[in-house]
């Protein structure tokens, strides 16, 4: 962190959060979270200092020889304190978390170790602790504490940030790295609407965590499939679907790795969110089961969740019919474009391909700019920007949300229907630059979830939007609108500039080729007579 924070930062910090989670989900919280805030707030200033400190380091174990705050004035009396309160409890870790909080120095001085010169490497010394099952904190008497209230803090995280990965450091970045835009929060709505979500999110989340080590570890497959039947059954409830969603894949497609694909094809079944379907129907194939795949590849055409969903089951299902000679009132023939490619020999100027032919571009007199997706989103970010952040009922619900929690969803557009057409008319009578422009220099460093301010600065954005005609950023906003998540990458890597005109240029290296996304987009550039090419480049340098 930066040395010129004020003093007392994470405290007030803290104290913010527990406030505004006790004002706005009063409603959700159980009794023992309440009497955690009110405990907290009975404890002494050192005291709170003193616990936030340790919450926002790596726990949950902390030795007291190594607490060293200065702002604390009598730690010893504040942890005697905290440990009265039950914040955080005296313990002997058990014996892998106590060689964890042990240096190495600590174990060479124990008795057991008194054998092994000073050269030993940390490992060796806890692999024969561990099957001696020594443990160090014991034997050296060191003073340990254990964190606790954990699931207390647990429910105010999550009810504060609507996740499990923002934690404390949101408020510094806020404050030195990029503020976040500052929206409407409606204090009736929030992200979760009764006790039992919160409940079931954090189940969710204890088994996802048990999954990822699961699947770290040869041989889990088993182990995994018992975990599967552990899960909560799935829930309409968006926040929960989505998780489940995401834990049943995860756990199908590690199956389908380790070879148990009938059993893999059976977990999938579990899950609705892409890339369930696909897997499915690949699997099927494979276990000599062509109509069931095919009748899937079916219902995916008839409901897509996605083009890339659509895509698949178009191409898949259309060599299912060719090789098996089935018949279908549905087309599964994918219209075939032919995207045009060219060859430049380049100087290997640089380590990247992109660099190396933005050069070749600027030797011939272009203005060239490497921009990826950097470019296009944030102009399409500073042209919607106050219709990402309308002041939509349940859309803001804390103070550090970089877009609406419905952002990435399908009911983005539904809710703000009639701001997006409307502004779509202003675009096509006046252009997006004089509403761009405005808006890039008023929100200049505000947090946005498509303004990359590291990448577009003031002079390449002017440059874009005189060159680029209002048609062609029209065209690309209205394909980034029907599917914000998924049609917000894929854009070429390079947009090069001539006196009057722009194009947007794909550069692949040796061996490299269109990803599916990149395909879709260059698609709909030809649909619609967007200047884009894809560029292949040959070295003129020979590998050293």
């Amino acid at each position: 962190m930066p040395d010129d924070l004020p003093e007392g930062y994470y405290l007030d910090n803290f104290t913010f959060l527990l406030d505004f989670v006790s004002r706005q989900y009063c409603h959700l919280l159980s009794e023992q979270e309440k009497q955690f805030y009110s405990t907290f707030q009975a404890l002494t200033l050192d005291s709170r200092k003193l616990f936030v400190r340790l919450t926002n380091r790596k726990g949950p174990y902390f030795r007291l020889d190594k607490l060293n705050y200065p702002e604390v004035e009598s730690l010893g009396v504040e942890i005697q304190s905290l440990v009265a309160a039950s914040f955080i409890v005296p313990t002997v870790p058990d014996l892998e978390s106590a060689i964890r909080i042990c240096s190495k120095a600590d174990l060479l001085n124990l008795d057991a170790c008194s054998g092994f010169p000073q050269s030993t490497r940390k490992q060796d010394l806890a692999d024969y602790l561990l099957s001696g099952q020594i443990n160090p904190v014991q034997a050296l008497t060191i003073e340990v504490v254990e964190l606790a209230r954990t699931e207390e803090l647990t429910v105010f995280k999550l009810l504060f940030f609507g996740n499990f990965h923002q934690d404390m450091t949101t408020f510094v970045m806020h404050e030195l790295v990029a503020p976040f835009e500052q929206y409407e929060i409606d204090g009736n709505a929030g992200l979760f609407r009764c006790r039992e979500v919160i409940d079931e999110l954090i189940v969710l989340r204890s088994l996802s965590d048990a999954s990822h080590k699961l699947m770290e570890t040869e041989g889990s497959e088993g182990d995994l499939l018992q975990l599967i039947d552990k899960l909560p059954a799935r829930n309409i409830e968006p926040v929960l679907s989505r998780r489940y969603d995401r834990i049943v894949n995860q756990i199908g497609r590690h199956l389908e790795r380790a070879g148990r694909i009938e059993e893999a094809v059976g977990v999938y079944c579990r899950a609705q969110a892409a890339p369930a379907r696909e897997r499915q129907a690949r699997i099927l194939d494979r276990l000599g089961k062509p109509q069931a795949a095919m009748t899937l590849c079916s219902s995916i055409i008839e409901t897509p969740q996605s083009e890339e969903e659509l895509e698949f089951a178009q191409r898949f299902g259309q060599r299912l019919g060719s090789k098996h000679g089935f018949t279908s009132e549905l087309s599964f023939n994918l219209p075939v474009t032919k995207i045009e490619q060219t060859t430049i020999q380049v100087s290997r100027l640089d380590d990247s391909v992109e660099m190396c032919a933005r050069a070749y571009f600027q030797d011939l007199g272009y203005e060239s700019y490497y921009v990826e997706n950097s470019l296009i989103r944030s102009i399409f970010g500073l042209c919607f920007w106050d219709i990402i952040y309308a002041p939509v009922s349940g859309a803001f619900f804390n103070p550090f949300q970089r877009g609406p929690v419905d952002l990435y969803t399908s009911d983005f557009v539904g809710s703000r229907c009639m701001l997006i057409s409307d502004r779509f008319k202003e675009l096509k009578k006046n252009g997006p630059h004089s509403l761009a422009k405005a808006i890039y220099r008023e929100k200049l460093g505000v947090a946005n979830p498509f303004v990359n301010w590291t990448y577009v600065d003031e002079q390449l954005l002017e440059t874009a939007l005189v060159k680029i005609p209002s048609q062609d950023l029209i065209r690309i906003f209205e394909r980034l609108l029907i599917d914000l998540k998924n049609n917000s990458s894929g854009f070429p890597d390079l947009i090069v500039f001539d006196q009057n005109s722009y194009r947007m240029i794909e550069i692949k290296g040796p061996g490299d080729k269109l990803q599916k996304n990149q395909a879709r987009w260059f698609r709909y550039f030809m649909e619609h007579s967007i200047p884009a090419a894809v560029v292949n480049v040959e070295y003129l340098d020979p590998v050293s």
